[in-house]
């Protein structure tokens, strides 16, 4: 009787389970305490990111960012050595009101290119994202920091494409000689394995940072992109906190889902349809045709891709867009776990239509994959992790290094204003037929800077004094982690492309001085 008695108390004081043995393994932890797999969320920077064509401040975030995790190397890597390791970072999510870990990725290297990371910086407002960058290796390495760029206001095409091959390249600035140069935009010829990433600026506390055009990998070329994660504050806050990555995102599906956040200098995954995410600057990929505040080199080799096989490939983006937001049972699972639980009640044959994301091991083990794997010894690991380390120690002293500036015009962003937006029964509408521009002025040796086109085409150039620009700094940086160190093409990739001949002009022809802007007078303005 006496134990009974005692069972009873025991029980009601929550010692010992109501059912099940009174000894042996604890519950598990709650689903509340425990990582959350999300297949919706920013994408690393490293493996994709558009590109801003008036590079301005960026996102700020309330609060800082948490201690970095400790990743732990996956088992399996894609097979080249043009493949390297990226660590994750912290990302900031407005709908959580908190951060969320964009976990590291598998990129094959921009040819020549090493990775300089982003990091965010404390502000009056809080701490706000500078972007991270593929940078071209030189010797010896250095980085950079000009002046504001004036801003660019003529971004659409003079009208349609030479040829159905040719792709167009925004305008930009260049520095040159003490002052910015008008470079007019061009068009390139589309190739099938790479896309043109056209020179642009970014952002620092120190200054604009010049990253000049290049080749980059098509998209499913680029290698292995894992999972973000949402961790519940109290999993991470113990320093060194390690977590081992283990579900990737499905390329393919991907192209399916993209949107575009410019302000963060991200592209964004998975179900963001509702109209509240257009509020916060968070768009369809496609509004990169209407909205010329930014470039996506992806949609533009998509849309070419597309185009010869399905002519109204660009309608058909905005239709199946229209059709994911007014029925919200079309849209892709928010989280791994939500994705599993509406596989296991579809028919198996349609499973397939929204796995968005699957572990690495059935990636793997899949045949009918193009990209290769092979293991990772246990020593190769170790390496990996002391990589990583050194990635997130580099963009530490990036923050060092950027945080001081030596003069205040260096830093400060470009007023917002008025922007054209295209509408969308507008944008192939021919303004100068292709055949009456002229040619730009042919490049003389010995100078590197590319070159405006000549006086007959009305470039502009910006001199110093006029408005009143600082001298660049220069940098040295110690030596990139991450970095492509193959020499000519080898055996595990091809070369790129040659650089298009509008980029290696290097002849600076200047303007009058009361040359004007060259602006679109005629388009629509943003209503923003």
């Amino acid at each position: 009787m006496k134990t009974a008695i005692a069972l009873l108390i025991t029980m009601a004081l929550g010692v010992v389970p109501l059912h099940g043995e009174t000894t042996g393994q604890p519950p598990p932890t709650p689903a509340q305490e425990q990582p959350e797999v999300l297949t919706r969320g920013p994408i690393h920077e490293a493996f994709a990111e558009p590109v801003e064509l008036e590079a301005q401040r960026g996102l700020v975030a309330p609060t800082p960012p948490p201690a970095n995790i400790v990743e732990s190397p996956p088992e399996e890597r894609p097979a080249g050595r043009q493949f390297v390791w990226v660590p994750g970072y912290w990302a900031w999510d407005s709908e959580r009101i908190s951060y969320i870990w964009l976990s590291g990725c598998w990129r094959a290297a921009p040819p020549n290119r090493y990775w300089v990371p982003g990091y965010w910086f404390k502000t009056e407002g809080g701490w706000e994202w500078v972007p991270g960058f593929w940078a071209p290796v030189a010797s010896p390495q250095e980085i950079e920091y000009l002046p504001a760029p004036p801003a660019i206001v003529e971004v659409q095409p003079p009208g349609p494409p030479p040829t159905p091959d040719n792709i167009w390249v925004p305008p930009c600035w260049y520095w040159s000689r003490g002052g910015y140069v008008w470079r007019p935009g061009y068009w390139v010829v589309a190739q099938a394995d790479w896309v043109w990433v056209p020179s642009h600026y970014v952002w620092t506390p120190r200054g604009y940072v010049f990253v000049a055009g290049h080749w980059d990998y098509s998209l499913v070329r680029r290698g292995v992109l894992f999972a973000p994660i949402y961790f519940p504050r109290p999993v991470y806050v113990h320093p060194g906190f390690s977590y081992a990555l283990s579900v990737v995102v499905d390329i393919g599906m991907l192209q399916f889902s993209l949107f575009t956040y410019p302000r963060y200098s991200h592209f964004y995954f998975g179900d963001y349809y509702d109209d509240v995410y257009i509020g916060i600057g968070i768009f369809p990929r496609f509004e990169c045709e209407r909205r010329h505040t930014w470039y996506d080199p992806i949609y533009e080799h998509d849309r070419w891709r597309h185009h010869r096989i399905e002519p109204d490939w660009g309608e058909h983006e905005r239709r199946e867009y229209d059709r994911r937001k007014a029925d919200r049972d079309l849209r892709p699972p928010r989280t791994y776990s939500e994705m599993e639980y509406r596989q296991a009640r579809m028919p198996e044959s349609e499973r397939r239509s929204i796995q968005i994301a699957e572990p690495l091991s059935a990636v793997v083990a899949d045949k009918r994959t193009s990209q290769r794997f092979k293991g990772i010894k246990t020593d190769e690991r170790e390496k990996l992790s002391r990589d990583a380390a050194n990635v997130q120690r580099f963009g530490e002293e990036r923050s060092r290094w950027e945080s001081t500036s030596a003069g205040p015009q260096a830093v400060q962003p470009r007023k917002e204003r008025e922007r054209p937006v295209t509408p969308p029964t507008e944008r192939t509408e021919s303004v100068t037929p292709p055949a009456e521009r002229k040619a730009p002025v042919t490049s003389s040796p010995g100078h590197r800077e590319p070159a405006a086109p000549s006086v007959d085409r009305n470039p502009t150039v910006v001199p110093p004094q006029e408005v009143n620009l600082d001298r660049p700094e220069r940098v040295t940086i110690p030596n990139p982690p991450i970095a492509d160190r193959q020499r000519g093409p080898g055996i595990f990739r091809k070369s790129p492309p040659s650089r298009p001949a509008d980029e290696q002009r290097t002849e600076v022809q200047r303007a009058p001085r009361n040359a004007e802007m060259p602006r679109d007078r005629d388009a629509p303005r943003d209503s923003r």
